[in-house]
């Protein structure tokens, strides 16, 4: 009997890590682990921890990583709010706290949601597409001519870092504008509350109420915004949207919406979806970059 290709995925962020095991393209329980965050140490020992004890031999140990990856020299240049990885081969140096060596890649995060739905989301079908994630921060991946766009220092694709209002804004990038913050914030001002009174996806079910409307008209402008930015530079077949909150029933019609009244979307116009994966887009994202990029598969099973 063929024994079953095991890799395991991690998905690391800010608070927590994710991971689960891939056997033959079989997607695990994904389990979770608070992210160390005090030393490199403890962040290698946690995630070994976690590979010494499987019940099986692994084959590969997949991770996506936010902040700036350096993928041909596997170095997570910068890792977003985890300082403590800054200029580290992440791979590389968690062989040490392993019992036996296991094949590692490393990712970063918002391009492995781009792969995810490349996979098995709704760009399947696309070789031109680019993606944009909303949550406490602005993050976005463009897959163009059939391939993650990484550019000369891997920093293509930071769609938040776009500045768009200078004349009353000044340098403030889009992350400033459109990350939910941004929305308990300014409910948290008209209402005068304390910000964290509110969970930002909620307004959507407020809609009819008029002050609740206008703060949420207003962040859609924004995000209207971002897509035509996006869709002006790079053309895609469609711009999928990621993020929680982008489950939300209301937020593609108000997008859409917002859309038609930018006299120039009609020039640029092209498909705004949401994407398929939400909460483990990161974890199926990396599994995709480690059977495609050290496996050599080009036709990557998942069920």
């Amino acid at each position: 009997m063929t024994a079953k290709r095991r890799i395991l995925a991690f998905e690391i962020g800010t608070f927590f890590t994710r991971y689960v095991v891939f056997e033959d393209g079989r997607m695990g329980i994904p389990g979770t682990v608070a992210t160390p965050v005090d030393s490199v140490e403890s962040f290698y020992q946690a995630l070994a921890h976690i590979v010494n004890g499987q019940r099986a031999p692994l084959d590969g140990i997949a991770m996506s990583v936010p902040g700036f990856i350096d993928v041909s020299k596997q170095v997570a240049v910068t890792a977003g709010a985890l300082g403590m990885l800054y200029k580290h081969e992440i791979g590389k140096e968690l062989q040490e706290y392993l019992d036996k060596p296991v094949p590692t890649w490393m990712e970063n995060d918002a391009n492995c949601a781009a792969m995810a739905e490349k996979l098995s989301g709704n760009a399947v079908k696309l070789d031109d597409f680019a993606l944009i994630t909303i949550d406490t921060g602005i993050g976005g991946a463009l897959f163009l001519g059939g391939g993650i766009r990484r550019g000369k220092d891997w920093r293509a694709g930071e769609l938040g870092m776009m500045i768009p209002n200078y004349e009353t804004g000044g340098f403030n990038t889009m992350q400033n504008y459109l990350s939910t913050i941004v929305l308990a914030e300014d409910y948290a001002k008209e209402f005068d509350v304390p910000t964290g009174s509110i969970v930002p996806a909620t307004l959507f079910r407020r809609l009819d109420e008029p002050r609740v409307r206008k703060i949420v008209d207003k962040w859609i402008d924004y995000l209207a915004i971002a897509i035509f930015n996006t869709a002006a530079a790079t053309d895609p077949e469609c711009i999928l949207l990621g993020g929680g909150i982008c489950r939300e029933q209301q937020l593609l019609p108000m997008v859409n919406a917002a859309l038609d009244r930018i006299p120039q979307w009609g020039d640029f116009r092209t498909s705004v979806k949401r994407c398929r994966h939400t909460n483990n887009a990161g974890l199926i994202g990396a599994y995709y970059a480690f059977e495609t990029e050290v496996g050599g598969l080009t036709d990557v099973p998942i069920r």
